[in-house]
């Protein structure tokens, strides 16, 4: 999770609530979006120095309004650089696949149904957030914001060793659509897999 939300950091300024929201509508198949973990994330991100905070007051309230700091964009893109391990992720559920032939047929196929109406409905919230995406109106916010916190826009040009701000929010833009994409093309792949094992092995009259 720390790595997660050093990535979000990079682009602005988030308070926890604010870092919850971002997480739960696009990270959640990466990290918990619990406001205790993001908190408890943050602690140690600010013990190690690669956040720091000000504070903010929003609605009469007091907030910590958290940033990035030069070391915290320096152990991110260390963390990037090494390469990615697609194997590192482990889903202990697909152990109830494994041993599903222990219960009855009529469970699996419950079970079955279950997992792909799921499928089916992770498959549809990731199209109507790709469908909702206006990416032209979106980087052109992130280039304003920047242009608006030169602190923030002094930082990310050192890491990306360029000032030119455009190509820089491009970049990130790019590979964030990918990832979407990605996960679109592995719901389906999941979804067209199971209905397939369905119908092939799971009949009633067996």
């Amino acid at each position: 999770m720390n790595n997660i939300i050093l990535g979000i950091l990079m682009m602005r300024r988030m308070t926890a609530y604010e870092l919850r929201s971002v997480i739960g509508e696009h990270f959640q198949s990466m990290c918990s979006d619990s406001l205790g973990s993001i908190q408890a994330a943050l602690k140690k991100l600010l013990q190690s120095g690669y956040v720091t905070y000000d504070e903010v007051t929003e609605n009469g309230r007091f907030k910590k309004r958290y940033a990035i700091t030069k070391e915290g964009r320096q152990s991110l893109i260390q963390w990037i650089k090494v390469p990615i391990d697609m194997g590192k992720t482990k889903n202990m559920d697909l152990g109830k696949f494994l041993f599903m032939g222990l219960v009855s047929q009529e469970e699996r196929i419950y079970l079955i149904d279950k997992l792909i109406a799921s499928l089916q409905e992770d498959y549809v919230t990731l199209q109507e957030m790709k469908e909702s995406l206006m990416p032209e109106l979106q980087k052109s916010e992130a280039i304003d914001y920047f242009r608006e916190d030169t602190v923030y826009l002094n930082g990310i040009c050192e890491i990306k060793n360029t000032s030119d701000i455009v190509q820089v929010v491009d970049d990130y833009s790019q590979f964030s659509l990918a990832t979407l994409e990605y996960g679109i093309d592995l719901a389906a792949f999941n979804l067209a897999w199971f209905k397939n094992f369905k119908e092939k092995h799971l009949k009633m009259n067996k």
